[in-house]
C-alpha cells in the first residue's frame, strides 16, 4: 500500500470542527474571487484596453494637432492723469475697476477687433478657418432647397470671423488686472502671430476709441461755445438796460445813492459830535464868566493871546502896586491909580471872556443848525433809497445771471482747449506684459498620458465587464459565490486539475501526491466527524447537473474510507451507471431479482479495489419502487461502517429526488461544478430538497485557493 493507506484520515481535515464555512462578505469584495474571475476571462479584460489603444492611435493619426499661444495684457483702469479733468474718471472703486476690466475683455474678443485681424492675415482664404464645402454640406444645402429653406450665400469672411472667435479665449487672472488671451490653431507660428496681432489691434482700437470719444466731446463743447457767448451777451445787455432805465449808477460796485447815503450818515455823525463838543466848551466858558471856574480850566481862554497879554499886564501892575505898598505904605495916593488899572484890566479880561463865549455860542448854534439840516437830508435820502432798493434787487438778480453765464462760458472755453490738446495724447497705460511665444506642445494631455489613460480605462472597463460577466454567465464560479447563492455551507472544494485516474483500472488507487485525493480524505474525515455517531454512516451523493463530478466524488470517498480501514459499501443508483460501467466483475444475482425474492442484496454486491463493496446499478430494481429499494439497501448497510449512494440528478430524476427526501439518510452531498454548473439548476435542486439541513455542498472542480 502507498503512504495514504497508512496515514490517519484526521490529518486531512481542512476546517475546524463544528464551525460552518460561512462567508458574510459578498464575493466581489474578496480579492481572490476577483482574481479568479479575471483569470478566467482574461481575453474580455484585455479586449477593451486593446480597442481603446487602437482608437487612441487612430485619433492621434486622424485629428490634426492644435496649438494654443498665450499672451498677457495689463489693463490698467486708472490711466495717466495728464490733465486735471479727463473724459473718464481716473479713480474708481475696486469693484467698478474689475467690471471695467471685464468689459475690456469683451472688447478684446469683439468682432471689431477680430475682423481687423481676419483682414490683416487674410484668414478668409485660410483652409484652417474656412473649410471647403464637403459632400455633407452640399447634401444639406440641397435638402434645404427642396424643403424651401434656402440659406443665403456663404460669406468666407464671416465664416473666418466665427472660427477665429471660437478659437479665441480671454480671461482675467484672479486678483489682478491682467488678462490672458489664448488663440488656438493648427500651427505654432500662426497661433503666436494671431495672439500678438489681436493684442496689438486691441490696444490700437482702445487708443483710437479714446481719441474719438475725446474728439466728440471737444466738438460738442466747442459747438456750445457760440450759444453760451450769445447768452452771456444777452444777459449783460439786459442788466445794463435795466440799470440805465432805473438810474442805478455807481462806481466800484456801489450805487451813487448808496454812496451819498453813506456820506450823509458820516456827516451827520460828525455834526452831532461837533455840536456836543461846542456845547461842552460853551458851558465851561460861561462857568468861567460867572466866576464858578478858574481861567486856566478852559483851553480857549488859556490859548487866547489877548487874555494872555491882559493877564501879563495885570501881573506887572499888581507887582508894582505891591512894591509901592511896601515902600510908601497902604495910604499913598499912587496906590489908587494902580487899583484903577487893575480894575480896568480885570474888566478887559471879563469882556474878552464874554466875547469868546459869544463866539462859541454862535458856533454851537451853527452846529445845531447843520445837524438838523443833515438829519433832514438823510431822511429824504432814505426814502429815495427805499425805492432804489426795490430796483436794485432786480438789478442784482440780472447781474447774477450775467455772472453765471460768464462762469459757464469760461469753463466751456477752458474745457474746449483741454479737449483739443487731449486728443493728441495717449493716456492709456494698458500694455502687453507677456508677448505670445511659440507653444511648446500640442493641446491636450501628452501622448504617453493618452496611451496610459486609454490602457487604464480599457483595463478598468475590461475588469468591470469581466466582473459583470460572472453573474451574467449564470455559473457557480467559486466556493464563495456558491455559498452566497445557496445559503448553505460548502464543506469542501475539490481541485479539478488533480482528478486523474489510470485508464482501464476501475476506480484505481488513491495517490498521496494529488491535491484532489487529499481534499477527498479531508471531506471523508469531516463526514465521519459530523455523521459517524450512528452506524452505519449513510451518505447520499447527488447533483443538479454535475453527473461526472458526483460519481467521481462518491467513488473517491468510498476508496478513502476503505483505506482508513472501514467496511465501505458504494451504491450506484445513477441511471447513467458511470461507476457500474467501470466494473469488470459480474454479480451472482441482479438487484431486481434480489428484491423480488427478498433474499437480500448480498449476492448482488461486487468487490471493488481496496476492499470496497459495490452495488451496481439496476434499472429494473428502481422500477420496483424506491421504498423497497431503500429498505433492502438499509438492511444490507447494517453490515458496513459507511455507505455511499450515488443517485441521479435532482430535478431530472424522480427516483433521485425521492431518495434525497428520505430522512433515513442523514447526510446528503450536493455537488456542483464551478465551471459548468448553472445557478438556476442549483436553485431548483435546493428547492426540490426543501432546503433540508442535511444538504451539504461540495465543489468538484474549484481552482486552488491562494
Amino acid at each position: 500500500m502507498t503512504m495514504v493507506e497508512r496515514m490517519p484520515s484526521r490529518l486531512f481535515v481542512d476546517a475546524e470542527p463544528g464551525k460552518p464555512d460561512a462567508t458574510p462578505e459578498p464575493w466581489f469584495l474578496d480579492p481572490r474571487e476577483i482574481g479568479r474571475a479575471l483569470r478566467a476571462r482574461w481575453a474580455l479584460v484585455l479586449a477593451p484596453a486593446v480597442l481603446l489603444l487602437v482608437a487612441a492611435v487612430a485619433w492621434l493619426s486622424l485629428v490634426p494637432p492644435l496649438y494654443a499661444a498665450v499672451t498677457q495684457i495689463l489693463i490698467d483702469p486708472r490711466g495717466i492723469q495728464v490733465v486735471k479733468d479727463g473724459v473718464t474718471p481716473a479713480d474708481q472703486a475696486s469693484d467698478a475697476s474689475l467690471l471695467l476690466v471685464d468689459s475690456q475683455i469683451r472688447v478684446l474678443v469683439s468682432d471689431d477687433v477680430l475682423r481687423q485681424v481676419v483682414s490683416r492675415f487674410k484668414l478668409d482664404q485660410d483652409p484652417d478657418f474656412v473649410r471647403p464645402s464637403s459632400l455633407l454640406d452640399r447634401l444639406k444645402g440641397s435638402l434645404s432647397s427642396l424643403i424651401g429653406v434656402a440659406g443665403g450665400p456663404s460669406d468666407d469672411g464671416l465664416t473666418a470671423l466665427r472660427t477665429l472667435r471660437e478659437r479665441t479665449a480671454a480671461r482675467r487672472l484672479e486678483r489682478s488686472f491682467v488678462v490672458e488671451l489664448a488663440v488656438t490653431t493648427d500651427a505654432r507660428q500662426k497661433s503666436a502671430d494671431l495672439a500678438r496681432a489681436i493684442a496689438e489691434t486691441y490696444l490700437a482700437t482702445v487708443s483710437q476709441a479714446q481719441a474719438q470719444v475725446t474728439r466728440k466731446a471737444g466738438d460738442a463743447v466747442a459747438g456750445r461755445l457760440g450759444e453760451l457767448q450769445d447768452d452771456l451777451r444777452a444777459a449783460d445787455d439786459k442788466a445794463q438796460k435795466f440799470r440805465a432805465a432805473n438810474n442805478l449808477v455807481g462806481t466800484r460796485g456801489q450805487l451813487v445813492s448808496e454812496q451819498a447815503l453813506t456820506q450823509l450818515n458820516q456827516q451827520l455823525g460828525a455834526a452831532r459830535a461837533r455840536a456836543g463838543e461846542l456845547r461842552g466848551r460853551l458851558a465851561q466858558i460861561e462857568a468861567v464868566a460867572n466866576g464858578r471856574a478858574d481861567l486856566n480850566s478852559v483851553t480857549e481862554i488859556v490859548q487866547s493871546t489877548t487874555i494872555a497879554q491882559l493877564r501879563s499886564q495885570l501881573a506887572q501892575i499888581e507887582a508894582a502896586r505891591a512894591d509901592t505898598v511896601s515902600q510908601l505904605g497902604p495910604r499913598h495916593p499912587t496906590l489908587r491909580t494902580g487899583e484903577l488899572q487893575v480894575q480896568t484890566l480885570r474888566n478887559d479880561i471879563n469882556a474878552e471872556i464874554r466875547r469868546i463865549a459869544a463866539a462859541t455860542r454862535n458856533d454851537y448854534r451853527s452846529a445845531l443848525a447843520n445837524e438838523a439840516s443833515l438829519a433832514a437830508t438823510l431822511e429824504s435820502r432814505k426814502k429815495e433809497a427805499l425805492s432804489v432798493d426795490r430796483s436794485f434787487v432786480r438789478l442784482r438778480e440780472l447781474e447774477r445771471q450775467v455772472e453765471a453765464s460768464r462762469a459757464v462760458y469760461e469753463a466751456f472755453l477752458v474745457r474746449a482747449r483741454e479737449l483739443q490738446e487731449q486728443q493728441r495724447l495717449d493716456t492709456s497705460t494698458s500694455r502687453i506684459i507677456s508677448p505670445a511665444s511659440l507653444p511648446e506642445r500640442r493641446l491636450g494631455p501628452p501622448i504617453p498620458v493618452i496611451f496610459a489613460a486609454a490602457a487604464a480605462a480599457g483595463l478598468g472597463l475590461g475588469v468591470a465587464l469581466a466582473l459583470l460577466a460572472v453573474p451574467a454567465a449564470g455559473r457557480i464560479g467559486s466556493r464563495r459565490r456558491l455559498q452566497q447563492i445557496a445559503g448553505v455551507p460548502v464543506i469542501a472544494a475539490l481541485p479539478a486539475q488533480a482528478r486523474v485516474r489510470t485508464q482501464g483500472r476501475g476506480t484505481g488507487a488513491l495517490r498521496a501526491d494529488t491535491a484532489y485525493d487529499l481534499a477527498v480524505a479531508r471531506l471523508g474525515s469531516r463526514l465521519q466527524r459530523d455523521f459517524g455517531a450512528a452506524r452505519p454512516t449513510l451518505v447520499l451523493v447527488t447533483s443538479a447537473d454535475d453527473r461526472a463530478g458526483k460519481s467521481e466524488l462518491a467513488r473517491s470517498l468510498a476508496a478513502s474510507a476503505a483505506l482508513d480501514g472501514q467496511r465501505v459499501l458504494l451504491v450506484d443508483a445513477d441511471p447513467e451507471a458511470m461507476i457500474s460501467r467501470d466494473l469488470r466483475a459480474t454479480a451472482k444475482r441482479g438487484v431486481a431479482e434480489a428484491l423480488r425474492t427478498q433474499s437480500g442484496l448480498g449476492d448482488a454486491l461486487v468487490d471493488g479495489p481496496t476492499g470496497v463493496k459495490i452495488l451496481p446499478f439496476d434499472d429494473a430494481a428502481l422500477s420496483l419502487g424506491t421504498a423497497a429499494y431503500t429498505g433492502a439497501l438499509l438492511a444490507t448497510a447494517a453490515s458496513f461502517n459507511t455507505v455511499f449512494v450515488d443517485i441521479g440528478l435532482i430535478g431530472t430524476d424522480i427516483a433521485a429526488e425521492r431518495l434525497a427526501q428520505d430522512q433515513r439518510f442523514p447526510a446528503l452531498l450536493l455537488t456542483a461544478s464551478a465551471k459548468s454548473s448553472a445557478v438556476s439548476r442549483l436553485q431548483r435542486a435546493l428547492d426540490a430538497t426543501g432546503r433540508d439541513r442535511r444538504v451539504q455542498l461540495v465543489i468538484t472542480d474549484a481552482e486552488a485557493e491562494a
